[in-house]
C-alpha cells in the first residue's frame, strides 16, 4: 500500500516532460475507471497540479492530479479509483478524498474534491502563477529546498508553504495578468 507519508522528504530536479506524460496516462486510467463504472458524468475537470506541472521546478518525485467531481460525488469517485487502480485512500471530508497511489514505479496523488471547494482552485491558481511568474517559481523553489532541509515532516513542510501559497492568490487575484473562470480563493 502507498501512502502520503511514507517517503521522506525529497526534491528532485525537474522532470517536467516525463510528469506531465505520466499525467496524462494517469488521467486515461482515471477517465476510464469513471467511464466503466458509469461515473463519468460526475468529471468537473481533471488537473496536473503541485511542483511536477510547473516546468523548471524542482519536485518531489509524486505526480499530484486534481480529479473534481459534483458534490456529493467525492466518496463514491474516491472509492471506484482505489478499487480499479489500487492505492490508499484518505476520507479527509465530504469536499475532499486524497488517493495515494503507484503506477509502474511513479508515485500518484490523486485529490477528489468537491467542485464547491476552495482546495482545488488553490492548486489550479498556484500552478498557473509559478508557470507564468519566473521569479516566484524561483522563489518557491528556494522556500522548498529550506523546507526540505528542515524536516521530513509532511505536514510541517506544507505549513511551511502557507504563507507563500497566500501571497500568490494574492498576487493572482490582484494582478490583470492572470483570469480565471472561477473566483481565486482568498480575502
Amino acid at each position: 500500500m502507498v501512502g502520503l507519508h511514507d517517503d521522506p522528504i525529497a526534491l528532485v530536479p525537474s522532470r517536467h516532460g516525463e510528469w506531465r506524460e505520466s499525467f496524462e496516462a494517469e488521467r486515461e486510467r482515471l477517465v476510464s475507471v469513471l467511464q466503466d463504472r458509469s461515473l463519468d458524468d460526475r468529471l468537473v475537470r481533471l488537473e496536473h497540479v503541485g511542483s511536477t506541472a510547473v516546468p523548471d521546478l524542482a519536485a518531489k518525485d509524486i505526480v499530484d492530479v486534481d480529479l473534481v467531481v459534483g458534490d456529493g460525488a467525492v466518496g463514491e469517485v474516491a472509492s471506484a479509483v482505489v478499487d480499479d487502480l489500487g492505492g490508499t485512500r484518505y476520507e479527509n471530508s465530504d469536499e475532499w478524498n486524497p488517493v495515494a497511489r503507484e503506477h509502474d514505479g511513479q508515485r500518484f496523488n490523486v485529490h477528489v474534491f468537491a467542485e464547491s471547494g476552495e482546495k482545488w482552485r488553490v492548486s489550479v491558481v498556484t500552478r498557473d502563477v509559478l508557470r507564468a511568474r519566473d521569479d516566484l517559481r524561483e522563489e518557491y523553489e528556494e522556500l522548498k529546498r529550506d523546507l526540505a532541509t528542515g524536516t521530513d515532516d509532511l505536514e510541517e513542510y506544507s505549513m511551511g508553504k502557507t504563507e507563500f501559497v497566500e501571497r500568490v492568490l494574492r498576487v493572482a487575484r490582484d494582478g490583470e495578468e492572470f483570469q480565471f473562470e472561477f473566483a481565486v480563493p482568498g480575502a
